[in-house]
C-alpha cells in the first residue's frame, strides 16, 4: 500500500513538472506577426509597399533630405531689401550702388561661384523667347567666397574677391513709372569645376560654360519701378 502512494505521487510530481516547462515555452515563445524576441531588429517599412520598403518612401513619393543630399539647400540674403520687398532707389537708376549680399550651405564640392542679376519681364531683343535684360554677371568667385560687399559690382571695383572675373558690372533697376513694377533676380550658381577664361566673353557663353557643372543654386529678388513725375 505504502509503495502504491509514493509512486502515485511521483507520478504527481512529473505532470506538474511537465505542466510547468510547457508554460514557460509558450510564455517565451514570439506570437507570429508580433514583436521580434530581444535583442532582435523589426524589419523597417512594413514590407514591400509599405514606407522604407520597395517602392515606398514617404507620403506622396517624396523623399527625406532633399533627394538624398540632406540639410538645407544654399541660400542667398542681403540687407539691403528682404527676399521680394521693394529695391531702395540706392541701389537703382544710374549711378546706383549694388547690395551687399551673403549666401549659406553651398555644396561641399564647390570649386566657384557665378552671381547673375537679371530683369526676366522685358522681351530684349524683341520677339525673343527668354531675351531679358542682364543688370549684372560675376563668374569665377572663389569656393571660400560666402558674400560681396556693397558697392564689388562696380566696374574694376577693389571690394571684388580675388579672381572674380566682372561680365556685366552692376546696373540698377530701371523700370519706368509708366508700367508696372519690374522683379529683379539674383542668382547664385554654385559650380563644380571651374570656368575657362575664354567662356567669360559675354553672357551666352558663361551660360553655355555652365552647363554640366551647375551642383545648386539660390535666388533672391526685389521689386522696382521708378517714381511718377511730379505732378505740374
Amino acid at each position: 500500500m505504502r509503495s502504491r502512494v509514493v509512486a502515485m505521487f511521483s507520478i504527481v510530481l512529473i505532470v506538474a513538472f511537465a505542466v510547468s516547462i510547457s508554460m514557460v515555452s509558450a510564455a517565451q515563445a514570439p506570437p507570429a506577426g508580433g514583436p521580434p524576441a530581444a535583442g532582435g531588429q523589426a524589419p523597417r517599412g512594413g514590407g514591400p509597399g509599405g514606407p522604407g520598403g520597395p517602392g515606398g518612401g514617404a507620403p506622396g513619393g517624396a523623399q527625406r533630405g532633399g533627394g538624398g543630399r540632406g540639410g538645407p539647400g544654399m541660400a542667398l540674403t542681403s540687407t539691403a531689401w528682404a527676399d521680394g520687398a521693394e529695391i531702395p532707389a540706392k541701389h537703382a537708376g544710374g549711378g546706383a550702388v549694388s547690395p551687399a549680399l551673403s549666401w549659406t550651405n553651398a555644396p561641399m564640392a564647390t570649386v566657384e561661384f557665378v552671381l547673375i542679376m537679371n530683369d526676366p519681364e522685358p522681351v530684349q531683343p524683341a520677339l525673343s523667347v527668354s531675351g531679358d535684360i542682364l543688370h549684372w554677371m560675376l563668374a569665377k568667385i572663389p569656393a571660400a567666397t560666402t558674400s560681396l560687399a556693397e558697392g564689388a559690382g562696380a566696374a574694376n571695383s577693389p571690394l571684388l574677391p580675388a579672381g572674380a572675373v566682372h561680365v556685366q558690372p552692376f546696373r540698377g533697376p530701371g523700370a519706368p513709372a509708366t508700367g508696372p513694377r519690374h522683379h529683379y533676380t539674383l542668382t547664385l550658381y554654385a559650380l563644380n569645376a571651374p570656368l575657362d577664361a575664354a567662356a567669360l566673353t559675354n553672357r551666352a557663353a558663361v551660360m553655355a560654360a555652365m552647363e554640366g557643372k551647375v551642383l545648386a543654386r539660390a535666388i533672391f529678388g526685389g521689386r522696382f519701378m521708378q517714381a511718377p513725375p511730379p505732378a505740374q
